[in-house]
């Protein structure tokens, strides 16, 4: 298992409680978005406004509507987000983050 049952349920809790709040998309991000739906308005600050759990294939989804296009939401693990450094839960994500990339390497062994 990738992530710590306790941990993401605990930092998952702590996250919707939070709902909205605003994460930056990386570029590599908005670039595939982009490709796949070139109608689609990317911009790189977006708000999450739901949550979702999609065990080890997706981990913890971010919900996001982006605000000029509403017909089109995007599901996105919140290992391609990044959270301003400010926010109270930033820590707590970034280490969910890390600790899931690196499981992921050593899983399919890079």
């Amino acid at each position: 298992m990738l992530d710590n049952p306790k941990n993401t349920f605990e930092l998952m809790k702590a996250l919707e409680a939070a709902l909205p709040f605003e994460v930056e998309l990386t570029p590599e991000v908005i670039e595939s978005l982009r490709k796949e739906k070139p109608a689609l308005v990317v911009e790189s600050r977006q708000s999450v406004s739901g949550l979702s759990y999609f065990g080890n294939e997706g981990g913890i989804m971010c919900h996001i509507v982006p605000k000029d296009s509403p017909g089109n939401p995007i599901i996105i693990s919140i290992t391609h987000v990044r959270m301003s450094g400010k926010h109270l839960l930033a820590r707590d994500v970034f280490k969910y983050q890390k600790h899931r990339v690196k499981k992921l390497k050593k899983q399919i062994g890079a």
